[in-house]
């Protein structure tokens, strides 16, 4: 259901193009291609990160569509949720400064 919406599927082709990924329609599909994810760490957790925000985002879309609540653009989620991983990424940069900076600069450079 989440990206056969012409509305989801719009915002996960601008987040997955930001990750080197190709967006798919397939709840499926997405799922196998991102578990598929092997090599590069930063890659793969930025994409999984990415992928959740996605997700957590147009849920509360959804909802706040069923309770009344004004429409949100894409552009509008979108730097949502882009403001949301830039914030993740930096708050373990003490934990793990190289991993933040290799995934924060990868962010930075396909956006």
């Amino acid at each position: 259901l989440f990206f056969d919406c012409p509305f989801s599927y719009d915002l996960w082709s601008l987040i997955a193009s930001r990750c080197c990924l190709r967006p798919l329609r397939s709840w499926g599909q997405t799922v196998d291609q991102l578990t598929a994810l092997v090599g590069d760490k930063a890659k793969r957790l930025l994409s999984l990160l990415a992928w959740q925000a996605t997700i957590y985002w147009l849920w509360t879309e959804r909802n706040g569509r069923l309770h009344a609540r004004p429409f949100t653009t894409t552009t509008v989620m979108y730097s949502a949720i882009d403001r949301q991983i830039r914030n993740k990424v930096q708050s373990f940069r003490e934990i793990n400064p190289s991993l933040s900076t290799t995934m924060m600069q990868r962010w930075f450079s396909t956006g």
